[in-house]
């Protein structure tokens, strides 16, 4: 398995040299919201290489002590009324981290509801609760390049959901905003995420329910920054999107290193996982957690 994780990682290694030297053209830009639908047809862009996600169980994510139960399931009425899902991971007692994408749709209206499931398995959870209000980094899902690299929400939950689930800490991030992300380049990273392609054929078991079960993803790396974004090399699929990148200090203390929120295509035919930088979003999850998540609070947009 080492071998052929670092095999994945030089390969774009040698991707992202040859992209320094040339102005690469950006095809396309993915996000990862979800369609609950089981006829959803995913996308092998999110994907690279070989798949090294897996299931981490119930007991995994539930266990006494650690944070891993911070890691969850949205399930997002849009304001259309079809219904789709993502990842959002608890970073305080009543606030959890995702994606503009996940809230606002591309003409900027909001949802017309969003119920979260903390360690969402199948059909059990830990615990659940309603999302009230939320803080974005943006007024519509993205449409460009420029506009991803603020693609940050901060939902706020009924109940002190964190409190049942614990939450995750943070890397510590650069006060220069010109600086963002490169104290996380070059380091192993990790995820857990609800892909709507997992588990797939070949990875399912009985009682398992795609969109429903948790993938995680262990070891893979952020490999750079470019266009204000951290780009990486996890396995992911459309519904990961709001899953924290996230590293081990020990099992009960679970950090932050960036956002999840898609992938962008070359005209070259390569395909990168990209995540927003903690200098994005972190300076409003700190005045949240300041305030309680009071619903007058005002946040940073950087």
């Amino acid at each position: 398995m080492k071998a052929l994780f670092m095999s994945k990682n030089l390969n774009y290694l040698k991707f992202l040299t040859k992209n320094r030297r040339l102005t690469a053209t950006i095809l396309s830009l993915g996000s990862c919201l979800g369609a609950i639908a089981t006829t959803l047809q995913p996308s092998p862009a999110a994907v690279i290489g070989q798949d090294d996600r897996i299931t981490p169980t119930y007991e995994w994510l539930t266990g006494a002590g650690q944070q891993r139960a911070a890691v969850g399931l949205l399930v997002i009425q849009m304001a259309d009324g079809n219904f789709a899902h993502c990842t959002y991971t608890a970073v305080g007692r009543n606030i959890g981290l995702t994606n503009t994408h996940c809230i606002y749709d591309e003409q900027g209206r909001p949802p017309q509801q969003i119920k979260a499931y903390a360690a969402r398995h199948g059909g059990e959870y830990l615990a659940a609760a309603n999302v009230d209000i939320f803080w974005t980094g943006l007024d519509a899902a993205p449409k460009t390049t420029a506009e991803t690299a603020s693609d940050w929400a901060i939902i706020r939950f009924t109940t002190n959901l964190g409190d049942q689930t614990g939450w995750f800490g943070n890397y510590g991030w650069s006060g220069n905003i010109n600086d963002a992300g490169s104290s996380v380049v070059n380091q192993t990273t990790n995820y857990i995420g609800y892909p709507s392609d997992w588990p797939t054929d070949a990875a399912i078991q009985p009682g398992q329910t795609r969109s429903y079960t948790p993938a995680l993803h262990a070891g893979c790396q952020i490999i750079d920054r470019q266009f204000g974004l951290l780009l990486h090399n996890c396995d992911t699929q459309p519904g990961a999107s709001g899953s924290s990148l996230y590293g081990k200090v020990s099992d009960t203390d679970l950090r932050t290193m960036g956002l999840h929120r898609g992938w962008l295509t070359f005209s070259e035919g390569n395909t990168i996982n990209t995540a927003v930088p903690l200098e994005k979003f972190m300076p409003a999850v700190e005045k949240l957690r300041q305030t309680g998540a009071a619903s007058d609070t005002l946040v940073p947009r950087l």
